[in-house]
């Protein structure tokens, strides 16, 4: 708290006040630090980081407990800043395969930043985890509000999906070619 005292403004230290600015302090430029991780938000100059960062929502996750549903409509992308989530696909007889396992400063659901559809997949903590959101509505604002930051977030999502698909592709091919050998070897075997 500040007083004027003539001309000389002192501060006054209420410990309990300082202690929520400093942590708040602390917990933005941790965040930013995150960002600046994080491919999506990795171009970004530190202003922007800051930014963005006061968008995000924080939430804390049990484990177990679903962060996304396979089959709910996606509002926007998840980051993991602390613990981990296991990506689980939910098959039409109720099985559950295990995709994959995210861990600290990994993100999912960005696509749903651009198109809102239905989730491929549930995240499910696996501990108690600590995730950032950023949804849909936000990237729309920023694009509204500030086109050249909006622009900048969506070019990179545009860059980071152009590349999984065609590493995609690339999969793709190595397995119709190994199919293909498979069953060429096959057939010699059988003839």
């Amino acid at each position: 708290m500040a007083i004027n005292q003539g001309k000389q403004i002192r501060f006054v230290i209420d410990e309990e006040w300082d202690t929520d600015l400093e942590v708040a302090q602390q917990r933005s430029r941790d965040i930013r630090d995150i960002l600046s991780e994080i491919e999506i938000f990795s171009d970004l100059q530190p202003n922007e980081l800051r930014q963005v960062g006061w968008m995000l929502h924080i939430r804390t996750y049990l484990p177990r407990e679903v962060i996304v549903r396979q089959g709910a409509p996606g509002v926007g992308m998840y980051i993991i800043q602390s613990g981990s989530a296991h990506v689980e696909l939910e098959t039409p007889d109720e099985a559950h395969i295990h995709l994959a396992t995210l861990g600290e400063q990994q993100f999912f659901g960005e696509m749903s930043l651009l198109d809102g559809a239905p989730r491929a997949a549930s995240v499910v903590a696996a501990e108690r985890t600590h995730a950032l959101g950023f949804f849909r509505a936000d990237l729309m604002g920023l694009i509204e509000h500030a086109p050249r930051l909006g622009f900048k977030i969506v070019w990179r999502l545009n860059n980071i999906m152009r590349r999984r698909l065609n590493e995609t592709l690339g999969e793709y091919r190595e397995v119709t070619r190994a199919l293909r050998q498979f069953e060429n070897q096959e057939g010699s075997v059988s003839a």
